[in-house]
This record gives C-alpha cells, structure tokens and sequence, in this order.
C-alpha cells in the first residue's frame, strides 16, 4: 500500500534555501500562501465527494492525487479552488497587513498573489493546465485534449521562457526565466497524470 504522505528529496533543496536565506517571517509569509492553496484544493475535493490517495511534497511543489466518479466540470473546479483559495488569502493578508502594520502579512498577500497568477496559467503542471485538460477532453475527447493542452502547455512555457530571457538581458532579474525552465522542465506528455486517479 502506498504512503498517503511523501515528502520527496526534491523537496528537500527549496526548503533548505528557504531556512537558510530567510527569517521566520520570510518563511511564514511563503509557506501560509502554499498552505491555503492546497487547503483549498482539498476542500474542493472534499465538496465533490472526491477521495484522497496520496499527497506528496516534491520539487515541482505540492502534488495531490485523488479518485472518485466527477464531471470534467467538478476536476477543472478542484483545479482551480487552489488558486482562488489563494486570491482569498492575498485578500486577507494585505487587509490584516495594512491594519496592523506587520510588513510579512503584506509580502506574504503578494507571494500569494503571484503564485496564484502564475498556476492560473494554461499549462501543465499548472493549475490553469488542469482546468484546460479536463474542459478540452470534455469537448475533444481524452486523445485530442491532451494533445491541446500539452501543445498550449509547451507554447505557454517557450513564450515565458523568452520573456524571462528578455528582461534577463535587460537586467530585470531572473525570476521568470526560472520559472520558465521549472515549467518547461516538466511537460513530459502530461506528467503528473494519472488517469484513474487524478492529480491538482
């Protein structure tokens, strides 16, 4: 039987970074970002009668998989509570932040804001990749779904990569460019999927 839990040794490299370049507030105002997107996640799942196999912690971020009869609707709502979950709490902290004048609250509302944006984006692993593979497959059928989102998945992740290169040369930091290599480094034909047991 596998374990519900695994944190993978992928994971282990951003967590180190985070303890050693960041101090408790640093690390607060990202994890709690993380923590309400996949909260939201699984109570969506929750809601929709969906179970839980596995969660596992790995170096492209939190992946659940889970199984259970639901419409292509029900997997792209699932998809898309992480994100919104995390609107939610961008809201929240920058509300609390401003009213308090706790400057983590406001860094860790814009953490959740760009994490948010970016899984909205249309391509797997994303969230924004679910949604459109459980909708293009509602339409087109499972073979030409995937085949559409695996070519927005690459075509999404070749445009942030020349965007990324391009405010790289014109010394804007590299924060795109990372993100996307990370994204580029993991469109292998739908990795991720399973079809039996979906995954967000």
């Amino acid at each position: 039987m596998r374990e519900r839990f695994r944190i993978g040794l992928g994971a282990a490299l951003p967590a180190a970074l985070l303890l050693l370049l960041g101090s408790v507030e640093v690390i607060a105002a990202v994890l709690l970002p993380a923590f309400c997107h996949e909260l939201g996640h699984l109570l969506a799942l929750w809601l929709l009668g969906l179970h839980i196999r596995s969660i596992r912690m790995e170096l492209r971020g939190f992946c659940i998989e889970y199984y259970g009869s639901c419409s292509a609707v029900g997997h792209a709502l699932a998809a898309a509570a992480g994100p919104f979950a995390g609107f939610a709490w961008a809201w929240a902290a920058s509300a609390i932040g401003q009213r308090t004048g706790l400057e983590w609250l406001s860094l860790s509302a814009g953490v959740s804001l760009l994490l948010s944006l970016f899984n909205l984006l249309p391509a797997l692993p994303l969230d924004g990749g679910r949604i459109v593979l459980a909708l293009s497959c509602a339409v087109l059928g499972d073979r030409r779904g995937e085949r559409v989102t695996e070519a927005l998945s690459l075509f999404v992740g070749a445009a942030l990569l020349g965007a990324g290169v391009w405010l790289m040369l014109r010394q804007r930091g590299v924060a795109v460019l990372a993100a996307a290599i990370w994204l580029l480094l993991y469109q292998e034909n739908g990795r991720g999927l399973v079809k039996r047991g979906e995954m967000i």
